[in-house]
């Protein structure tokens, strides 16, 4: 973090959670509790360093027509959905979804969770970076 924080210039960190980190995935519970956590995880650091010029960002792609699984793709276009990445990091937004992630109901059901956190870390006053 230090060395990412001594540039002159902006940093970022994207962490890639997915879909299935909100909605588990009966096939995949290993790989949805791994990505569970990664949605706290960038809650957290992007508290953290709130006050420096380090954007954190979430990419939450929902299933992308990769073999990433050993099986025939399926899913979300490649290419679109890198486009929309790229469009969004461009922006500067800090959470990117494609498709099923990025529709209204999916975002909105995040804000409670958003909302109880920004509660707890008011209360809890810890020192971020600078």
């Amino acid at each position: 973090m230090p060395r990412l924080l001594s540039h002159d210039r902006p940093s970022l960190i994207a962490n890639v959670s997915s879909g299935g980190a909100f909605v588990p995935q009966a096939f995949a519970p290993t790989y949805s509790a791994c990505k569970a956590a990664i949605p706290s995880y960038t809650m957290v650091l992007r508290e953290a360093l709130a006050k420096t010029s380090c954007l954190v960002v979430e990419i939450i792609p929902p299933a992308v027509q990769t073999h990433l699984g050993g099986a025939e793709p399926h899913g979300a276009p490649l290419d679109a959905f890198c486009d929309t990445i790229f469009i969004g990091l461009g922006a500067g937004r800090q959470r990117i979804g494609f498709g099923v992630t990025e529709v209204e109901t999916f975002v909105a059901a995040e804000k409670p969770y958003q909302d109880l956190f920004r509660q707890s870390a008011d209360r809890a006053n810890v020192p971020g970076y600078k």
